[in-house]
């Protein structure tokens, strides 16, 4: 009798495994529908806020409340946003601390006045504004290139210190080349941009300009990021022995971010140029590489959405903390703080910028290292387990 009811239950169980095993294998086209469908509407949504965010962006000129003093800020924004993209490629994916990228921005801003201003001592070549943006990105690439071959070696802190060397050496060729730059005078009487006889004066056209340019950069960078360029990066950053050990080039890899930032930088020098009309080497400090440093770190170190939120907090906050309105809105508080004038808050803080800034890193690094926008990090979904 107890082999029989063995037997049984053996047979019992095969069945039960035959059926489960058919209801699953009946269910996985509808996993796979599922996951497919899923997958669809994560892929569709993000282009919807974009196309979003880019909307709102472009309508902001048509604001009531937003007149020549936002649209200055945030022509000053935008320029830092460009900036930031470009060193996001070098810092946030690579993993490469440069405190030089300065140089990239002067680069790009002493290439154009070179060629187009009619103080330049070197050349008369009057080159129109846009057909310089090839010319800059190519200078740029160069120049990030022949900074990255001697650092190749160097990880951390070392490259950190090399990087900043460099941007001072640039700084101090600038203002001692004066055959080329004309020296501490600098180059003035740049053209603004041009085309078929409309010149690109008016704030609102721009903003629209650097808005434009910081989506199309925005959009190659992330497209840069899901190639198998970016996954390169990214194991650099991680580990770049184990990157090695698995066969990446990452010679070839890190001169590539150094020469992609570098060229992002350069643009954003081209616009700094073309929007200011005069550069002398006096607006190529450290202080600007430390500022697109902190755009970064603060934001989110390989967020192209932090850039944008460091740029706006960074640069764009201590200016509106300046404005009139601000202080007459900081005033209402006398009442409840008696014993100081409210309403000299907002410019107190302003001119007290790089205190807060170094209070800002210091709290960013110790709640929340990855950043306000962390970069969302790549993920693989794999199929659920049958029968669930």
């Amino acid at each position: 009798m107890r082999e029989l009811q063995e037997g049984a239950d053996r047979r019992l169980r095969a069945w039960r495994g035959r059926a489960a095993g058919g209801a699953a294998l009946a269910a996985q086209p509808w996993h796979a529908a599922r996951e497919r469908l899923r997958a669809a509407e994560e892929r569709t949504r993000l282009p919807i806020a974009n196309v979003l965010v880019l909307v709102v962006a472009l309508s902001l000129p048509f604001w009531p409340v937003i007149d020549s003093r936002w649209l200055r800020i945030l022509v000053l924004v935008g320029i830092f946003v460009v900036l930031g993209l470009g060193l996001n490629i070098v810092v946030g994916y690579a993993g490469l601390l440069d405190l030089g990228f300065v140089a990239f921005f002067a680069t790009g801003a002493y290439t154009y006045a070179i060629l187009s201003s009619p103080a330049s001592p070197a050349l008369q070549a009057d080159l129109n504004w846009w057909l310089a943006i090839p010319v800059v990105l190519a200078v740029g690439s160069v120049v990030g290139v022949l900074l990255g071959l001697p650092v190749l070696p160097l990880r951390g802190d070392y490259l950190a210190i090399v990087t900043l060397g460099f941007g001072e050496i640039v700084r101090i060729l600038l203002l001692n080349v004066v055959g080329l730059t004309n020296g501490a005078q600098g180059l003035f009487n740049i053209p603004r941009p041009e085309f078929a006889g409309w010149v690109l004066e008016a704030l609102d056209h721009w903003y629209w300009v650097l808005v434009l340019a910081s989506f199309i950069l925005a959009f190659a960078v992330g497209r840069m990021r899901a190639s198998r360029m970016g996954r390169a990066w990214e194991a650099i950053r991680e580990d770049e022995d184990v990157a090695a050990g698995m066969g990446v080039n990452t010679v070839k890899y890190k001169l590539l971010a150094f020469a992609m930032g570098a060229a992002i930088g350069a643009f954003g020098g081209l616009v700094f140029a073309g929007f200011f009309t005069f550069v002398n080497p006096s607006s190529f400090t450290l202080l600007v590489s430390i500022n697109v440093l902190s755009i970064v770190v603060i934001g989110g170190m390989g967020s192209t959405p932090g850039v944008v939120l460091g740029a706006l907090i960074l640069i764009g906050l201590p200016e509106v903390l300046q404005f009139d309105e601000t202080s007459r809105l900081l005033s209402l508080f006398n009442p409840i703080v008696p014993f100081a004038d409210t309403s000299l808050w907002g410019r107190q803080l302003a001119s007290a910028r790089f205190i807060v800034f170094g209070l800002m890193l210091v709290a960013v690094m110790a709640l929340r290292p990855q950043g306000i926008f962390a970069a969302a990090r790549p993920q693989v979904r794999l199929p659920r387990a049958s029968g669930r």
